[in-house]
């Protein structure tokens, strides 16, 4: 029996929609994985979470990280000062809800937003610096098993789909 072609969350900012902070996108080139089949979910944990478009933009503390804003040991702050880490929790939670209830594999998100970045983050200075790190939603998908790829890791991402639409279930 076929399986099932893999369902991926991805970005809405990556699909076009314009939805970042500055109410502008950044599309990807996607067309891979539509060609392969894959049924892709637009997500955007910023609004999900209720922060509007366009919105100040925000940054994980700089002593802190993904987890600790999860486990809200850390802050999300906008460049005004305002802490917006319950409208990233919240916002991550439900695109993990989403996740769960379509029984999503694989994430594909915006390197460096401090929701969905996979491997990096803005420093937290708001000073246009990177820093190491995951964004709220990536570290939450990561931490229940959804195997997360930034915009730069599409060929990964195409290659982890192959072994799963190859491997025994």
């Amino acid at each position: 029996m076929d399986k099932c072609p893999p369902i991926i969350l991805v970005s809405a900012c990556l699909l076009g929609q314009k939805v970042r902070f500055d109410g502008q996108s950044r599309p990807a080139d996607l067309g891979c994985l539509i060609n392969k089949g894959c049924l892709l979910l637009p997500i955007c944990p910023e609004c999900a979470g209720g922060l509007p478009i366009p919105r100040s933009p925000c940054e994980i503390e700089f002593s802190g990280n993904a987890k600790g804003v999860l486990d809200k040991q850390s802050r999300v702050l906008s460049v005004n000062g305002r802490d917006c880490s319950d409208q990233y929790r919240k916002g991550a939670l439900h695109c993990l809800k989403t996740a769960q209830s379509i029984n999503a594999s694989f994430a594909l998100l915006k390197e460096k937003s401090p929701a969905c970045g996979v491997c990096f983050i803005h420093s937290g200075n708001f000073d246009g610096q990177i820093r190491e790190g995951r964004g709220v939603l990536a570290e939450l998908l990561y931490q229940s098993g959804i195997k997360i790829f930034s915009e730069n890791q599409i060929h990964q991402l195409m290659l982890a789909i192959e072994k799963s639409l190859f491997s025994p279930q």
